[in-house]
């Protein structure tokens, strides 16, 4: 084989945009620490006392200004302390906790918890005959969400040169959606979960013919279910949430949906394209997985009527756990418990197509393991403006910078200069994050879970922290169920480091 189809290509690693200030500053920083100046200016040219004038109205700017230029973690100083408030607020009015049944203040069903609460899912056939879907409605963001169940190629033995024209494909695939101004977020979802060899089992007695003879029957079944097979299989699914941005969308589901119909099949046809083969899931299914997130005991159960399509009885009031805790590192959720990470750095080095094998790949030691991509795409206008002015920013601040020019300045006006280039070459901007959420049961060791995925995302080239105190929204988050974190926020995006 030349080397030509065996040679790999290499991807420039992610870049962050920031408004460029003063001292190293953001343009909101700067500004701000501007207008304490100019009011404490003012301060002393008004009759006001003197230890008010020069000492108790200083230090309260400078108490409003200074938690503005410190960072802890990648968060401004205000981020943290409106997060811990928030935190507060929510464990002093019991909101951490959820209880559901009888004797309860959910009395009837198991509804999903916290930001998804008022969620509910429908099944939408179109008209024209082709495929039906079911959409998640998440009524207080006027989201709606479709789930496409996936199946990704890739680790069949193939040609570098197609994976890398899948990769190229797959950011066609996000640049095409990035058009739709409505398309808030494409969340893949991979997760692994134990195989019980119920499926193998049910796929072949569904096809064993009753003349058979019996003793071909026995040799057949006893093949598939008592040759050990894998231990842990993946599955992927792929959520994109639109939000319904028109009146007549924001007036009736059944346009948001009669809408979606028409366009589900060409983003079909490009997911197909990037090598995902895909098609919509229904009602049941998404409830299915849901509920086996939140409750791993009815993992065989709800195999099995997935599998043989008998009725589980399960509807999306039904999904979510019995009871459920959000503790400061670990979701507790009935008899099972979760952690989940976010990505804190991306890569700073280039990478190949398969810098992530190992995070995604299924291991017995951690049977349950979800990772979760989150892709928030701007349109074509949004990211001509962005680009434009991040490399205005970058120059800005190489031509205000005073005395020797640091490395990090250089590397930015380069990355500016790169992504300004690729975008007028066609490629879109987008937000990128990740979830990656492991599940085990209570009785586990945390301590040893952590030091995996850590090891894991370092694999990966990837910095990962523990969503503390925010272990439940992250959770919901991770399953692709419409919940996107970056549009619920609860502080304002001028306050980030």
């Amino acid at each position: 084989m030349s080397e030509k189809t065996t040679r790999r290509l290499l991807y420039r690693p992610p870049h962050t945009y920031r408004s460029a200030g003063a001292g190293g500053m953001t343009m909101f920083t700067t500004y701000a620490g501007l207008g304490f100046a100019v009011l404490i200016v003012f301060n002393f040219m008004l009759p006001s006392p003197v230890w008010f004038k020069y000492a108790v109205f200083p230090l309260l700017c400078g108490i409003l200004f200074v938690p503005l230029l410190i960072s802890i973690g990648g968060r401004s100083m205000w981020e943290v302390l409106l997060g811990v408030a928030g935190r507060k607020r929510q464990t002093g009015s019991g909101e951490q906790m959820h209880r559901a049944g009888p004797f309860t203040g959910i009395p009837f069903g198991t509804p999903v918890p916290g930001l998804a609460a008022k969620t509910r899912v429908f099944d939408v056939h179109p008209a024209d005959g082709s495929e039906p879907f079911a959409l998640i409605h998440l009524p207080s963001k006027r989201f709606y969400t479709v789930s496409l169940r996936a199946w990704p190629q890739g680790r069949e033995w193939i040609d570098q040169s197609r994976f890398d024209l899948w990769v190229a494909r797959l950011g066609d695939t996000v640049a095409f959606l990035a058009q739709s101004p409505d398309v808030v977020a494409i969340v893949p979802v991979l997760e692994t979960v134990p195989e019980s060899g119920q499926r193998a089992s049910t796929r072949v007695r569904a096809r064993l013919r009753d003349s058979a003879p019996s003793v071909v029957r026995q040799a057949i079944v006893e093949a598939v279910e008592d040759v050990p097979a894998a231990e842990v299989r993946l599955e992927a699914r792929i959520a994109i949430t639109f939000t319904a941005d028109t009146s007549f969308r924001k007036r009736s589901s059944e346009e948001m949906a009669l809408d979606l119909s028409r366009r589900l099949r060409k983003i079909m046809d490009y997911f197909e394209m990037a090598g995902v083969l895909v098609r919509p899931m229904l009602e049941h299914e998404i409830a299915a997985t849901t509920r086996r997130a939140f409750s791993p005991g009815d993992e065989f159960d709800i195999e099995t009527g997935l599998m043989t399509g008998e009725p589980m009885g399960l509807d999306w009031g039904s999904v979510g756990p019995v009871s459920s805790s959000d503790q400061h590192g670990v979701f507790l959720h009935d008899s099972a418990q979760s952690v989940s990470w976010t990505l804190e750095q991306p890569p700073e080095a280039a990478f190949d197509s398969k810098v992530l094998a190992d995070l995604l790949s299924p291991r017995p030691e951690l049977p349950r393991k979800r990772v979760t991509f989150v892709y928030q795409p701007y349109t074509p206008a949004e990211a001509t403006s962005i680009v434009n002015k991040d490399d205005a920013d970058a120059r800005q601040a190489i031509r205000s910078h005073v005395g020797r020019l640091s490395e990090r300045a250089i590397v930015r006006r380069e990355q500016a200069d790169a992504a300004r280039a690729e975008q007028a070459r066609g490629a879109g901007v987008t937000r990128v994050s990740m979830i990656v959420t492991a599940t085990a049961p209570t009785n586990t060791d945390t301590g040893k879970v952590e030091t995996l995925i850590t090891n894991l995302g370092l694999s990966a080239s990837l910095k990962l922290r523990i969503a503390y105190d925010q272990q439940g929204p992250t959770f919901l988050a991770g399953l692709g169920i419409g919940i996107v974190l970056a549009e619920m926020a609860s502080s304002s995006d001028k306050l980030a480091a």
